[in-house]
């Protein structure tokens, strides 16, 4: 076995002496993925600026535009007058506005219709999420005018009709109406999230950040796998297969050590990139470990037994260079690294399904964008081994050393 590991290990200090080599393997798949999540992906949540017009410049008109201001949901409102406020939405600049007319305030507190005017794009979700913002505010002021109103009614009964000249006026009734809204709401909701279990966990999509890591993971352990293999070809043509057939060595342990050399700088190529997406774009590679692990383990055996065997049925090191970026580009494009299989046709769904690079975005798209477990990857995890079996029964059958 120290024999196989020494063998395994030459391919890795190899990797590391070459500085332009490594080069390859670390920085080319570190800034593309960074390049397309920086580009596409959703990034930090940018604020929402909202123009708000309050003509009243009230207690109540001010609650308006406070409930506007949310930081939480990241609206800033933006003190504007009216016609500013029509100007930034009739032209786009805003998907939504907030005036409050003058007199709110007063017809508040005598219990006349009040009323707030939003105007915002129909066709924009922002837009509306800011009006129920406006609603749910203009709903706790009615209710705490409401409040207050019955509270006087009760005093000025119980005083022979005469409201009580102790008693506090409207405003101190409202404020005190409106202490029983904390905490702020008084009901709240507490959302779940359903995964595995639930049918609906197939239909989420994954977000830009993480369909981009979680590609160039799967395209880079695909083309450093292939690239890898071809040192067989390379070593057999230079003689040092040959040489090594002179030692103790036996040829079965000469392959394992290749192979195992291989897939070692797959899964150094693998825990990089996954590192990368997790720390740079906040990927969610640890929602399930041991699915991850599962996964990828899987995608490298695969990935190995295909570089090893295009390595064997390949007669110069030219050859199978020029094949490795065709090769799996073009799995890459067919398995859905580059775009969610979701939005291509049937057909080409169906055709993913006969490359690993297809079976491996299945399952990484199961764990890490639908947050499901170990189950939901055990059939794509099997059909990676299968296809590695056959891979490295082809090549291991054809590989000559000499």
């Amino acid at each position: 076995m120290k024999r196989v590991l020494a063998i395994a290990g030459l391919n890795l200090r190899q990797l590391f002496r070459d500085r332009s080599e490594l080069m390859g393997v670390l920085l080319l798949p570190l800034v593309l993925t960074w390049v397309f999540g920086s580009a596409f992906g959703s990034g930090a949540a940018q604020k929402l600026s909202v123009p708000v017009a309050d003509l009243d410049n009230s207690t109540y008109s001010r609650a308006i535009v406070s409930a506007v201001d949310d930081a939480r949901s990241g609206i800033v409102a933006d003190k504007v007058t009216p016609a500013e406020a029509y100007r930034r939405v009739r032209e786009g600049e805003a998907p939504v506005a907030v005036v409050v007319p003058r007199g709110f305030g007063e017809d508040v507190e005598h219990g006349r219709e009040a009323t707030i005017e939003t105007v915002r794009d129909p066709g924009s979700s922002n837009g509306q999420a800011v009006v129920e913002l406006v609603t749910g505010a203009a709903n706790r002021i009615a209710a705490d005018a409401k409040a207050a109103r019955v509270t006087a009614t009760v005093l000025t009964s119980g005083n022979g009709g005469t409201y009580p000249a102790n008693a506090p006026n409207f405003r101190e009734l409202y404020a005190e109406a409106d202490q029983f809204w904390s905490p702020d709401p008084p009901v709240g909701i507490v959302t779940k999230t359903v995964t595995a279990s639930a049918t609906r966990a197939f239909e989420m999509k994954a977000t830009p950040n993480t369909q981009y890591s979680m590609g160039f993971t799967v395209f880079f352990v695909l083309m450093v796998a292939l690239s890898g293999a071809g040192g067989i070809i390379e070593e057999r043509e230079l003689g040092t297969l040959r040489r090594l057939l002179a030692t103790p060595s036996t040829r079965g342990q000469i392959i394992l050590g290749k192979v195992l050399g291989v897939a070692s700088v797959a899964v150094f190529e693998a825990a990089v990139l996954v590192g990368f997406g997790a720390l740079v774009f906040g990927v969610p590679w640890g929602s399930s470990p041991p699915a991850v692990v599962l996964t990828l383990g899987a995608l490298v055996l695969a990935s190995t037994g295909l570089g090893v065997m295009l390595s064997a049925l390949m007669k110069t090191r030219s050859q199978l260079s020029a094949l490795t970026p065709v090769v799996s580009t073009a799995m890459a494009m067919i398995g859905g690294c580059y775009w969610p299989l979701d939005i291509t046709p049937p057909f080409m769904q169906a055709i993913a399904l006969g490359t690993p690079t297809g079976w491996a975005m299945i399952a990484l798209k199961n764990t890490v964008a639908r947050g499901m477990g170990v189950e939901a990857v055990l059939v794509p995890v099997a059909v990676l081994l299968g296809m590695a079996v056959v891979f490295f029964v082809i090549g291991l059958s054809r590989l000559r050393l000499e």
